[in-house]
């Protein structure tokens, strides 16, 4: 087999690729209406599940610094050294926030008396702001207006307990918790964003299996694909036409017959 011979199977193979994508995208084109439909739906269904059906959750945050020098030390200027050790230091303050004699006191100093230690533990986090000596404590809850009040109970008696139990060191709160406006969690449009994506996905899926399961040979080209062989010529469909009046086409032999009979 020559060059010439090699380049023209690459390119017949090429040309069956194409026209095997261009059917493709013709499958979903046809099914285009019912697949805008299905992705429609799935973001309708998706808002409208988040919106009735998942418990909206609030979040409030409270930030703290950290120190490391007694509370009662005066110090006219905060070297390199300490801010570095501040940053040190925040990880094991923020494993002693997360701890049941913090929450208790939490709830006998700040009034929380409807919760317990161990729930309290469930609502709150603490993250590190990277390469500084602050930390924030986040509390997520049920309750939009308990979570700010929960959040600055446990900043107050961290601080207290951390003042009383690590030698040298204090946290200051420099912002406090404030009643959210609105929910945290679910968010709708981002939920309705990804049904409508789902809805997109599962409706193509399903045009392209139906379009792949049909073996049935439905144009000449079919046939001549499936036999390796050109379609020499094509058989027309003998049975006749209906007419409007569903007579079989006949109605006009018929009234030929009778003008005849007329004539006579």
């Amino acid at each position: 087999m020559n060059l010439e011979e090699k380049d023209t199977e690459l390119e017949e193979e090429s040309g069956d690729v194409n026209i095997d994508l261009l059917e493709v995208f013709g499958a979903l084109r046809a099914k285009a209406a019912w697949i805008v439909a299905a992705a429609l739906f799935g973001a309708v269904l998706a808002y409208g599940i988040s919106c009735f059906f998942i418990q909206p959750l609030y979040q409030a945050q409270v930030i703290l610094y950290v120190n490391n020098r007694k509370s009662n030390t005066y110090a006219e200027s905060i070297s390199q050294t300490q801010i570095t050790t501040s940053a040190e230091l925040v990880p094991t303050y923020q494993e002693f926030v997360n701890i049941k004699p913090v929450m208790q006191r939490a709830i006998d100093e700040g009034g929380l008396t409807g919760y317990t230690p161990d729930e309290l533990l469930s609502m709150v986090s603490t993250q590190l702001i990277e390469d500084t000596g602050i930390f924030a404590i986040t509390v997520t809850g049920k309750e939009q207006f308990d979570v700010a009040e929960i959040a600055n109970a446990v900043a107050q008696s961290s601080t207290a307990e951390i003042t009383e139990h690590i030698e040298g060191a204090t946290t200051t709160i420099i912002d406090y918790a404030v009643d959210p406006l609105q929910k945290s969690y679910p968010n709708n449009n981002r939920n309705a964003l990804i049904g409508f994506l789902a809805g997109f996905v599962v409706s193509s899926a399903i045009v392209l299996a139906i379009y792949f399961l049909d073996t049935r040979l439905k144009k000449s080209d079919d046939f001549a694909k499936a036999m390796d062989a050109p379609v020499l010529g094509m058989i027309q469909s003998m049975m006749a036409t209906p007419d409007k009046n569903g007579d079989g086409g006949n109605n006009g032999n018929k009234t030929e017959k009778r003008e005849a009979k007329g004539n006579s």
